[in-house]
């Protein structure tokens, strides 16, 4: 006859370790997507509050031994940006906040079905996916839309700024590398959950 095992133990030192992590990671991670939210609102309604990053080649006066100094980047507040500019700006930021939030979400979720000894249900994998495919998607759109932003920002900037400014932008595959790691834990939960459902069903 089959029997349901129960849930793997897990210490009180852990536990509270776990608990800890989670109150502090969804606290800090609720906390700046919530700032990544009223920044992209309050961006659109007073553009020359938040600052725009612009790419540059900025010269810099060296002393003796130096032979050369530039700077590669500028941070600018203005008030004469486009339109579509504000909006490109504003949409990066909601985009990067609304990864941070369901990445935060994602791994609360995890932390809690540890915390409840339950590590390997197939709500877990669910969670490791929505977490890979925020990261991986959210990274390309916020690091996109944002750098297309700062383009036509350098753009509408360069007859006040001079040649100084560049219509460029920075972009960092991490976020799309991480993410894709993330899935592939997704299916380590899987593998987990079958695992766990088998060894139950011998028990």
């Amino acid at each position: 006859m089959e029997t349901t095992s129960a849930p793997a133990e897990v210490s009180r030192v852990d536990r509270v370790a776990i608990w800890l992590i989670l109150a502090i990671g969804a606290l800090g991670g609720g906390f700046i997507a919530g700032l990544g939210f009223v920044t992209a609102v309050f961006r659109i309604l007073d553009p020359a509050r938040y600052p725009v990053s612009l790419l540059a080649d900025v010269p810099v006066d060296g002393g003796p031994g130096i032979v050369q100094v530039h700077g590669d980047s500028i941070v600018v507040n203005a008030d004469g940006l486009a339109p579509g500019t504000v909006w490109a700006l504003a949409a990066g930021d909601f985009f990067e906040a609304l990864t941070i939030a369901l990445v935060t979400a994602s791994f609360a979720y995890v932390l809690w079905r540890v915390a409840q000894r339950r590590p390997f249900h197939r709500t877990v994998q669910a969670a490791a996916l929505v977490a890979g495919f925020s990261l991986a998607l959210g990274g390309i759109l916020s690091q996109g839309i944002g750098g297309l932003g700062q383009m036509m920002a350098a753009t509408d900037l360069e007859p006040t700024l001079g040649d100084i400014v560049m219509p460029g932008f920075l972009f960092t595959p991490t976020p799309f590398v991480v993410g894709f790691g993330v899935m592939a834990l997704a299916y380590v939960f899987r593998t987990g959950t079958r695992l766990q459902r088998e060894t139950e069903g011998l028990v």
